[in-house]
């Protein structure tokens, strides 16, 4: 039961995280972002640490369902996927950030 229930609080925070991603880039792609309207990826910037944390382990446990091969097991396919591609971004812009203190010092 515990278990069920902390796996339920990964996904939810994963979910928070993609969606504090995804909400500013879609209005930025549809309107153009200048100047201080980048400031709505705040929320994202301030989730990196928990969410990549959280996106990690739903998708070791995306991919252990899918493993199982049971009969809805399809579902977990395209959030493997999801949480791969949000994954590998969050290590590049953690990456991105550490090259970029490092060298403006």
């Amino acid at each position: 039961m515990l278990r069920k229930l902390g796996l339920a609080i990964t996904y939810f925070i994963a979910s928070v995280y993609i969606l504090s991603i995804l909400s500013p880039a879609i209005y930025c792609l549809q309107h153009g972002c200048r100047g201080p309207e980048g400031d709505a990826f705040m929320p994202a910037f301030f989730l990196t640490p928990v969410g990549a944390i959280a996106t990690a382990f739903s998708l070791r446990n995306a991919i252990q369902q899918v493993r199982k091969r049971q009969p809805w097991s399809w579902v977990f396919w395209p959030l493997a996927i999801i949480f791969a591609i949000v994954l590998l971004g969050a290590i590049a812009f953690i990456g991105l950030l550490i090259y970029q203190l490092s060298i403006h010092r």
